[in-house]
């Protein structure tokens, strides 16, 4: 599963043009601000997710100097249908399979993507929301309803954060909020059971035995998820008063990553934690294979970075066994031999510059 082709009309500084694409390994190469990220982000939106900085709006969106706000992105499914996938943006998002409206979720059931920008590159040492948009992104794919119930609880958590700055009583909307984070904390650690399991094939990537926990959001870690919510919102009662803000929850959770039994953003390299980073991420991968009983597509920005040579050559094997189609992007100088389809893009333009 992956896609033949996408044409990009009046998306940001893509030159609007078709792009066919290899059914394995297409790497992305070129200075920074050339346009690769962006070819990245219309995959991203053709199949479903949006932009890949969330929160982006589509009148944010600049076009290529056409003079209509419109944009379209059309993506070939590389499949025996061929199926064609529409998306217009204007004022609002318009999804369409050969020429039939359907929902974003419907899009990624149909054509599973996974998407890391440089920031998830930082998945081991940066901030803990990199760590839930990796267990979010994988548990939206596999769990149908998934994203409407952490769209739930978002919206529960702000509404308790307005009634805590204003002085009032929670306990309607923490009973409300009760079997929404229960859930939540049980998808979650569901799915980093999947993952450890999957992460078992990437010795190669791994430089020691590595382990991933959930770290539930200010939580006591009692065996049950909803007593452990109701005991945690007693114990902490006084401090999210005087805080103003909720401090037990979902949308505080963290993924503990321990390699050799230390925490992994203490005891790695910058190499090796990037590393242990791109191992976890074909993990999940390959957890969504094993859940939809089809490959998801990948799209990986900057790979290569802070990769020695034997690092990169570890990385493209481990691309290769996993039989998915990657998109992924390089602003590194790249010499070396490539299983696959290398494009440079320079100014928004896009040609093939080497082809295995």
């Amino acid at each position: 599963m992956g896609y033949n082709r996408v044409r990009f009309n009046n998306f940001r500084n893509i030159e609007p043009r078709e792009i066919k694409w290899f059914p394995g390994l297409n790497l992305l190469t070129g200075p920074n601000g050339s346009g690769k990220t962006n070819i990245l982000e219309g995959i991203n939106i053709v199949s479903g997710w949006g932009p890949l900085e969330r929160g982006t709006r589509s009148s944010s969106l600049p076009t290529w100097n056409s003079g209509s706000s419109e944009i379209q992105l059309t993506g070939q499914l590389d499949d025996e249908n061929g199926e064609i996938i529409k998306v217009k943006i204007s004022s609002r998002y318009t999804i369409r399979i050969e020429e039939k409206i359907i929902t974003a979720t419907d899009l990624r059931w149909k054509i599973p993507v996974l998407s890391f920008i440089p920031n998830d590159m930082s998945i081991i040492e940066g901030s803990a929301s990199f760590r839930r948009r990796l267990m979010d992104m994988v548990l939206t794919l596999i769990v149908p309803v998934y994203a409407s119930r952490l769209h739930d609880y978002r919206r529960g958590i702000k509404q308790k954060t307005v009634i805590l700055r204003n002085g009032g009583r929670t306990d309607l909307i923490d009973r409300a909020l009760l079997p929404l984070a229960s859930w939540i904390w049980k998808m979650r650690e569901e799915v980093l059971v999947m993952i450890s399991e999957s992460m078992k094939d990437m010795c190669g990537l791994l430089p020691y035995p590595t382990e991933i926990t959930l770290l539930r959001g200010g939580a006591c870690s009692l065996p049950q998820q909803e007593e452990d919510f109701r005991y945690s919102l007693k114990i902490n009662k006084a401090k999210e008063e005087a805080l103003k803000i909720p401090v037990v929850g979902p949308h505080r959770d963290d993924m503990l990553i321990k390699t050799n039994g230390t925490t992994a953003a203490l005891s790695l390299s910058r190499g090796y934690r990037r590393r242990v980073a791109v191992a976890l991420i074909l993990a999940a991968a390959e957890g969504v294979r094993r859940k939809l009983g089809k490959n998801p597509v990948l799209l990986l920005d900057e790979i290569t970075a802070e990769l020695d040579s034997e690092g990169r050559n570890i990385l493209f094997c481990a691309l290769m066994e996993r039989k998915t189609q990657v998109f992924a992007s390089t602003a590194e100088p790249f010499t070396e031999s490539f299983p696959g389809r290398i494009y440079s893009v320079d100014s928004g333009r896009v040609e093939i510059i080497d082809e295995n």
